[in-house]
């Protein structure tokens, strides 16, 4: 009789278990979700860039709504925020300025640079010219735009793209501009020491590059004054026009479209020192003190105990600004998705009559498109401590599904988005539980998983502080899609449907693990 009674106990705290997360599940909702969307991903936040003024409006959005959702602030801390504070470097408009002259220092013109990067100070420095054909190299072809010719201490052009040297010898015509491609021609022309690197669209593109197609443009640079830096980086990287080109190769008696012709045709090299000519920049900037914020608030667990241990959910909410043709970048995916998600999530937890036995902790980050900065700082400051924290989980990219364009290269390389009923789940794997039971949470929530381990994207969003720091971290991904990091990365692509089963799925894998009196073993270290 007795134990008849306990069987009979198990079963009502289990049913009990499971309409408490049958309700709490009911908490994420589609409206919610598209209310939400509809501002974070707006023009009214200008692209949530760190530390500007739409930043900081999205942040006091989700810190007003988790606030009002329930979710406190850390004991001995009044608000949800934690400070980030950045020195602004901006570059001043109309003060980007290329003058060439011919070798005496006579008959100047003037045109204007588009810096891919603005430098963390003024910049004057003047010197020779290099055409270098694509700044392209391929040993199994014996093709190098850079053989023959010195381009150390010289101020380098090359063409975006690259020649097609098995078929006609211009650039592939259904080719576009990857910036991935073209940011790997950087180390070579880093490493001989180039004073500076113009790029300038190839003629066959029929176009000038835009910031669509080379979005490492940045009006301003931040510098973090909340962490030593060990160096300074700064690339003087610039855009031009074609007209600014011919300018340049006027002393050498071609064009540009003569030069890529003449590529084409021989299918080698035809890079040369410009003669007679002398090119001078000149950049100037302003500096200014900014401060973003991290939004971190939690839930107390309800185990006098193992309250004083956490699972903490992270999401960033920042995102690029403006490209540099003015464009907004609003990031719907990138990441007002995750961002909503965790309101969905903390939202669930909220309306539990029982709270977890473990606390749950619920981390909004910024700056994680300058470097993952947020959740960084706060690996290095936390406010809860990492020791209690037994898992991290992650959303980064959750409301995108597969669509007919996605097709051929994104800015930032493959495009390996899912489908509708697909995510990716991206981990170091030292707890196989832990990432059974997010596989296992995503099949009831109507996903199937794709355990892609530690793969390409796994030190690209804000779980690696966490795993670095021996916490345990899943990543929650919906991969690659072409609108990514680009203006069209909005509102109307946006898979609800996805977004909510994401969510359900995370929320599941946190209410497991917190309400586990067992911490996730460690049953597969990370070798260090």
């Amino acid at each position: 009789m007795k134990l008849r009674s306990l069987f009979l106990l198990a079963a009502i705290l289990v049913a009990a278990s499971s309409y408490s997360q049958k309700k709490a599940l009911n908490q994420i909702t589609l409206e919610e979700a598209q209310k939400q969307m509809q501002y974070l991903a707006s023009d009214a936040l200008e692209g949530r860039r760190t530390g500007s003024d739409g930043n900081i409006r999205a942040a006091a959005y989700i810190s007003s709504m988790a606030l009002e959702i329930g979710i406190k602030p850390l004991p001995g801390h009044n608000d949800l925020y934690q400070p980030l504070t950045y020195l602004k470097v901006s570059s001043i408009p109309g003060e980007s300025t290329l003058t060439l002259t011919d070798s005496a220092g006579n008959n100047p013109q003037t045109a204007a640079l588009f810096p891919l990067m603005t430098p963390s100070d003024n910049v004057s420095y003047s010197g020779e010219v290099v055409f270098a054909g694509y700044g392209f190299t391929n040993t199994e072809a014996k093709y190098n735009d850079f053989a023959g010719v010195s381009i150390t201490d010289r101020i380098v052009i090359i063409m975006t793209r690259k020649p097609d040297l098995q078929g006609s010898g211009m650039p592939n015509p259904d080719e576009d501009i990857s910036e991935s491609a073209e940011v790997r021609k950087l180390p070579m022309l880093m490493l001989q020491k180039a004073k500076a690197i113009f790029y300038v669209a190839d003629p066959a593109l029929g176009s000038d590059i835009s910031s669509s197609t080379l979005s490492m443009g940045s009006s301003y640079q931040l510098v973090p004054l909340f962490k030593s830096q060990a160096f300074t980086f700064s690339l003087n990287a610039y855009s031009i026009t074609r007209e600014t080109a011919d300018m340049l190769l006027k002393n050498a008696g071609v064009t540009l479209a003569e030069m890529q012709d003449s590529i084409a045709s021989s299918k080698k090299p035809a890079s040369f020192i410009i003669p007679g000519l002398k090119a001078e920049v000149k950049l100037n900037v302003s500096k200014d003190t900014v401060t973003s914020f991290n939004i971190v608030g939690y839930l107390e667990g309800s185990d006098p105990k193992l309250k004083n241990e956490c699972v903490i959910y992270t999401a960033h909410y920042d995102h690029s600004g403006f490209d540099s043709s003015g464009r907004i970048l609003n990031g719907a995916n990138d990441n007002a998705s995750g961002s909503i998600g965790l309101l969905g999530i903390a939202r669930a937890f909220s309306s539990l009559d029982k709270k977890p036995l473990r606390s749950i902790l619920f981390f909004w980050t910024t700056g994680e498109e300058e470097g993952l900065h947020g959740s960084t700082y706060y690996a290095e400051n936390p406010l809860f401590p990492l020791e209690n924290t037994i898992a991290n989980i992650n959303f980064d990219m959750i409301a995108r599904s597969r669509r007919e364009t996605d097709n051929g290269a994104s800015n930032n390389g493959k495009i390996d988005i899912t489908g509708p009923d697909t995510i990716r789940v991206i981990s170091a794997g030292e707890s196989t539980a832990f990432v059974a039971l997010a596989k296992e949470s995503c099949l009831k929530s109507g996903l199937y998983p794709i355990d892609e381990g530690k793969g390409s994207h796994f030190s690209g969003s804000d779980h690696y502080p966490f795993h670095r720091k021996g916490v345990p971290a899943i990543f929650f991904f919906t991969g690659i899609h072409r609108d990514y990091h680009q203006h069209t990365d909005d509102y109307e692509f946006i898979d609800f449907d996805k977004l909510l089963k994401v969510s359900k799925a995370g929320f599941l894998t946190g209410y497991q693990l917190a309400s586990s009196r067992e911490r996730p073993v460690i049953d597969n270290p990370v070798k260090k």
